[in-house]
């Protein structure tokens, strides 16, 4: 739907929500401003170093939005990635894979499945069963009770809880389970566990992020006329009468539009609303309440040939999940490992060094080509208990205002996919389309 009127918007904010927002919108012919702090659009996509982003075959908004951009998902395009648990023994195991629909696809999929006992794969087999069947129901109170006491309830070992879906929990939403909701495990799950097969393959782009994604979205928005101020940070919104009426940046500048789009992190947002906001709308003063922990993320490279990705979950040692994908230059290993602030330590590339020689991903006479490491102050949003209903729609209580991010209330963790499915629900409601 083309609107015969194109309506001014601001979008603040640069990430995946920021730029899918911008870039449907002006294919519908709205006049679109996009304010960056960074000098670069999309920073954290563009660099081969950084975590590869997987999609899972379940994360149909990206998939939608990456076909609009003319990227298929064809061998040709993207590795297929395994899952594979590192069992306490040292044997890593393989999650099976299969195109079979549901509950055939759970049913070869989980039987097979070595990270778990005979007794657990028929436990939860019978337990998936029950689901389907519509003689059990997921318990209401997944959201107030945390996964690790869930799945203790369920009959799961302590030890299975720690080399299967401990790292799980860590690798899908950032997340321990001794803090994360049972709602929030079981959500991030269910595509690998609970759906038809192709819904949990794991495609890892052959290409950068930056030649799939963000350089065909600036391309498409310069064409339609949008306007990018790139290294621009905005201030302070100016409102009348519970509206927005236009919004500071750095050099002084008021910008003006009818709707105005914050696609950045939450704990960047309150900073630029009206003290009488925050503590007048619950709306705002639940973003406040939500949290978020920092995390290391650890980039190294080796001279080992590899040729398709693997996504390793570990249950012990401070690296709960390590992905490994072949180089776009020479297919060397590239891999990057996160670490948790309760697992930080000292020796953290000899470690890294030792878990890539048990491994085989480094020879034992071999050293690591290269090594970097960094912190990210507000990597991972908190997933407690109760936080689901703290976070925001993208509507908000001031008309012309409109919330984006991974981190809002999408029905999936704050992963690139609730970025997106965001900015897609801003695009529709300025469209005058109710958002699903």
């Amino acid at each position: 739907m083309t609107l015969s009127t194109p309506r001014s918007v601001i979008v603040i904010g640069a990430g995946p929500a920021g730029l899918t927002a911008a870039y449907r919108l002006s294919l519908q012919g709205h006049r679109v401003t996009v304010v960056n702090q960074s000098p670069a659009l999309g920073e954290h996509l563009r660099r081969e170093g950084d975590p590869p982003l997987a999609i899972l075959g379940c994360h149909h908004a990206t998939w939608s939005l990456l076909c609009s951009l003319g990227v298929t998902p064809l061998p040709t395009t993207f590795h297929d990635a395994s899952l594979e648990f590192l069992l306490p023994n040292g044997r890593l195991a393989r999650y099976p894979t299969n195109r079979l629909p549901a509950p055939f696809h759970q049913l070869i999929t989980i039987g097979r499945f070595a990270a778990l006992t005979w007794g657990e794969r028929w436990r939860l087999l019978s337990w998936l069963e029950q689901l389907w069947e519509g003689s059990l129901q997921l318990a209401a109170d997944l959201e107030h009770r945390t996964a690790q006491d869930w799945l203790e309830s369920l009959g799961h070992r302590q030890s299975t809880i720690q080399t299967v879906w401990h790292p799980l929990a860590q690798w899908l939403t950032g997340n321990d389970l001794r803090g994360l909701s049972a709602d929030a495990f079981v959500t991030a799950a269910k595509p690998i566990f609970l759906s038809g097969g192709a819904d949990n393959r794991i495609c890892v782009p052959r290409q950068p992020w930056h030649h799939m994604y963000i350089q065909p979205v600036a391309d498409r928005l310069q064409q339609a006329g949008a306007t990018l101020l790139l290294g621009t940070r905005a201030t302070q919104f100016h409102f009348e009468q519970e509206r927005i009426t236009g919004v500071r940046v750095q050099d002084g500048r008021i910008l003006q539009a009818e709707w105005y789009i914050t696609a950045v992190a939450h704990h960047q947002l309150t900073p630029l609303l009206p003290e009488r906001w925050l503590t007048r709308y619950a709306y705002f003063q639940q973003i406040e309440e939500l949290t978020t922990t920092p995390n290391t993320v650890i980039q190294v490279r080796t001279a080992q040939t590899v040729h398709a990705p693997r996504h390793i979950m570990m249950g012990t040692g401070p690296f709960p999940w390590m992905v490994c994908k072949p180089s776009e230059a020479d297919k060397s290993l590239v891999a990057v490992l996160t670490m948790p602030p309760d697992r930080s330590t000292i020796d953290t590339q000899e470690q890294v060094s030792a878990l890539l020689k048990s491994l085989a991903l480094l020879q034992p006479d071999s050293q690591l080509t290269s090594f970097r490491q960094h912190e990210v102050a507000h990597a991972v949003l908190g997933l407690q208990p109760g936080t689901k209903a703290r976070r925001p729609i993208q509507l908000s209580p001031i008309p012309n205002l409109l919330l984006a991010g991974a981190w809002t209330d999408t029905g999936w963790p704050a992963i690139l996919e609730s970025a997106i499915i965001s900015g897609e629900r801003c695009a529709e409601i300025i469209n005058g389309r109710k958002p699903v």
